[in-house]
């Protein structure tokens, strides 16, 4: 008679509760590192995208800012109730002036290269570019508008004056007082012009224009 063998089976560990407490907290802290990690990686992303698109947007301005004021001509125009305004003119918290080089490739449309144009600081504190699509306008033109850059604090043009000859001075406004009974085809330009735009960030945009002589003063 063969003697039946009696299989012991060796008794079934589980994980304890401590341990898998312990198991909880590891994978607790690796998913809470990664999603700062995760979150880190999207605040650099919107910072990045941030800066590029202020940089941009001061590139953009750059550009405008020199195509208008290095091209500056002596050419007077007429507003909607026919006065005539002259070349470069100051206004509150903006200037005015004509420029040349307003590309009409293959003379396209029916209208001149020459362009008038205005920068100011709105309520908003937004510098804005106008420009109308004709020099002398009558009271149904209406003017383009265009946001060149937001959150600005100040915007500030000085106009160097030649008060003597070799004597030069900066001014606040143009024309300058002592060519106030000249008529505005006779008055003289700025011999330059500086624009200063304070940003709210604390950035300054700082630009000396030189300009051409008036032929007709």
């Amino acid at each position: 008679m063969q003697t039946d063998r009696l299989l012991i089976a060796s008794p079934q560990r589980g994980f304890t509760l401590l341990e898998v407490l312990i198991a909880i907290a590891i994978f607790a802290g690796i998913f809470l590192a990664a999603q700062q990690m995760f979150s880190q990686a999207v605040q650099n992303r919107d910072r990045l995208e941030l800066e590029a698109a202020r940089m941009e947007s001061q590139q953009l301005l750059l550009t405008w800012l020199t195509l208008d004021f290095e091209q500056i001509v002596a050419r007077p125009v007429r507003d909607g109730l026919g006065t005539e305004l002259p070349a470069v003119m100051s206004l509150d918290r903006g200037v005015a002036l004509t420029r040349n080089g307003w590309a009409n490739p293959f003379a396209l449309r029916q209208r001149s290269e020459l362009q008038r144009v205005e920068y100011f600081l709105n309520d908003d504190q937004e510098l804005i570019r106008r420009y109308w699509p004709a020099l002398d306008v009558n009271q149904g033109t209406v003017p383009v508008e265009l946001v060149m850059i937001k959150d600005v604090e100040d915007f500030q043009v000085r106009y160097l004056s030649e008060a003597n000859k070799g004597q030069y001075e900066w001014m606040t406004l143009w024309p300058a007082p002592a060519q106030s009974g000249l008529a505005p085809i006779t008055q003289p330009l700025p011999k330059s012009i500086e624009v200063n735009i304070f940003l709210e960030s604390g950035e300054v945009v700082h630009r000396f224009f030189r300009t051409v002589a008036n032929p007709w003063h």
